[in-house]
């Protein structure tokens, strides 16, 4: 009897365990969407900003014009030549533009390395769940994902008893506990 107890308790803790990786799952996923869409728009600005750059090296002054003017690069200078001051404004506008670019172009990069970790953290739940049957995988995302739903409403939205969602959880929760441990054991 205590040996029956012990091991109902054993399940009902992987069981538990079980749910909490697939709530960090559909967490990390959710994560791993929005900064898909932070690069993609990332990319975009990226992209305005190298088209305008290439615009106004077309509006550069020629060199014959330019040497007169001191080359100003980042100060604040009093200028009292208007072609000087156009020439001033036209160059710090270049400038935050290269340094706008230097920024999207570095928080790309540390972007794309926090993809990288989020895609091989959830590597292998995703290929656990790839192996389950459509229905039950539309279950543990209703289930486990952002909008956690009740195993009624879950019943409800599949045209199925409420039991046997809750029966098919606690399946899905066996295999995918199963398919982790050998995995586990693979990896040791």
């Amino acid at each position: 009897m205590r040996a029956k107890k012990g091991c109902e308790a054993l399940q009902k803790s992987q069981m538990t365990d079980t749910e909490n990786m697939l709530k960090n799952y559909y967490r990390r996923l959710n994560e791993l969407w929005v900064k898909k869409a932070i690069i993609e728009n990332l990319r975009k600005n990226a992209n305005e900003i190298r088209n305008i750059l290439l615009d106004v090296n077309e509006l550069v002054p020629s060199r014959g014009i330019v040497t007169q003017y001191m080359a100003v690069s980042g100060g604040c200078v009093y200028v009292c030549d208007r072609s000087a001051q156009n020439y001033y404004e036209f160059t710090s506008s270049v400038e935050k533009f290269e340094k706008r670019l230097a920024a999207l172009l570095h928080r790309g990069v540390k972007l794309k390395s926090q993809i990288i970790y989020l895609e091989s953290a959830i590597e292998g739940i995703t290929y656990a769940l790839s192996l389950l049957d459509p229905v039950d995988r539309t279950i543990c995302e209703k289930c486990y994902g952002l909008k956690e739903h009740s195993n009624i409403q879950i019943a409800k939205e599949l045209r199925m008893d409420e039991k046997t969602i809750r029966y098919r959880r606690k399946k899905i929760n066996q295999k995918l506990n199963l398919y982790l441990q050998d995995c586990m054991c693979v990896n040791q």
